[in-house]
């Protein structure tokens, strides 16, 4: 069964999305619907605060890291801020890196000694390797 974009975002801030949509896509997802419709501050907040609570709401608080969830808003950001009418699907299907290889993507900005930290786990750290811009003419 397939939510849609509306039922995924309410399911989700209600709490009661069911935990098979809570995955690493599911993020993505959710992080994309939101830089959707607010800007990248508001994203990041309602994205990174809406995770950790349902997560908690899950008994697994541990597992929320911050820099980890804020650093893919800023990429998603980047990768979709020129880009005018697509869907969530489209943007999987040319970011099929961020589905399969997270880890490296996130690699690219940080050590994984910072990345890793436990601050970075609680705060957002900035990268320590490639900054995040938020400049349009940035974007490749």
């Amino acid at each position: 069964m397939s939510l849609s974009d509306q039922d995924f975002i309410e399911q989700f801030e209600q709490l009661t999305l069911p935990a098979e949509y809570f995955n690493h896509v599911g993020h993505l997802r959710l992080a994309w619907l939101y830089l959707q419709q607010y800007e990248l501050t508001d994203a990041i907040n309602k994205t990174t605060t809406g995770i950790q609570a349902y997560a908690n709401h899950l008994g697994a608080k541990d597992k929320f890291h911050h820099t980890i969830t804020e650093a893919l808003i800023h990429i998603i950001y980047h990768r979709t801020i020129t880009i005018i009418d697509s869907s969530f699907s489209d943007f999987l299907l040319v970011n099929q890196d961020l589905v399969n290889n997270a880890k490296d993507v996130l690699c690219q900005y940080y050590s994984a000694s910072v990345l890793f930290s436990t601050e970075a786990k609680k705060l957002f750290v900035e990268p320590d390797r490639l900054a995040f811009s938020n400049k349009q003419s940035a974007i490749s």
